[in-house]
Parts: structure tokens; sequence; C-alpha cells
């Protein structure tokens, strides 16, 4: 297994009350690192909640998450190559929001997979659904 960057819609997967079994089987397995703008992506989401108990405990749940994960900073040579891609020929023709560009560029940077439910949101990365991992090893018995 290579090497993956988690994208946000895959963290908030796991904070669900029943995440998908696939995604959490996935994650347990798999090598991978939480980019520093799924953090602030996150930390945006939590900030913006109205509700102070709900917006207390998902920056707590963040901060926890970062005392326990590896995280991917943020450096001069992942802007270099953020400025790089946004001159693509892939990103001149399909808009894309900035968290995905920024973890697009992440993924380029280190060579890393994007690990997302959204595909098609990543124009230079490769990419892998977590939701499609089987976590039965094949001819395995039901």
């Amino acid at each position: 297994m290579s090497e993956f960057i988690l994208d946000t819609n895959v963290l908030s997967e796991l904070w669900k009350p029943n995440p998908n079994p696939n995604v959490a089987a996935w994650v347990e397995l798999a090598d991978w690192y939480l980019p520093a703008p799924v953090i602030a992506e996150m930390q945006e989401g939590a900030s913006g909640c109205k509700n102070p108990k709900t917006r207390q405990d998902l920056t707590a749940k963040i901060g926890e998450l970062m005392q326990t994960n590896t995280i991917l900073d943020w450096d001069g040579e992942t802007a270099r190559t953020w400025g790089e891609l946004r001159h693509s020929s892939k990103a001149k023709t399909k808009a894309a929001k900035l968290w995905d560009t920024l973890i697009d560029a992440m993924g380029v940077r280190y060579g890393y997979t994007i690990a997302t439910r959204n595909k098609t949101d990543f124009h230079h990365s490769s990419t892998f659904d977590p939701w499609t991992f089987n976590p039965e090893p094949e001819g395995a018995e039901r």
C-alpha cells in the first residue's frame, strides 16, 4: 500500500456516529497523513457552528486529532508546486475549491495518493476512494 493524504470527507466520515465500515477499516490499515489544509477546513467549519457546545466539541476533536496523528505541513516547496499547478492546462479548464487545490499540490509535492470520495476534485494527484475498500482479502470465505 502506498502513502496517503486524507481529504476532509474521509475525516468527516470517521466522525459520524456510524461511519462507513469500509472507510473505517481502510483508515486502520493505511499509512496516511493529515494535511494542514484539512485541519484549516475542519476548523473553519467548527468555528462557524452557531451552537457553542458543538463548536467547542469539534474544536476539541481537532486538537486531539492533531496530537495523535502526523500533520503534513504546508511548506515553501509545496507553495511553489501549488503556484505551478494553478497554471496547468487541467487547472485552467476545471474550477476547483481552494482547499482542494492546496491538498492536490501536497499530493503532487510528496508523491502521495489522496484518499477522497470526490476523486474528480483533484486534477493532478492520484486518488483512492476508501468507500470502495474491501477489507476482506480476495478468496476469503464469508
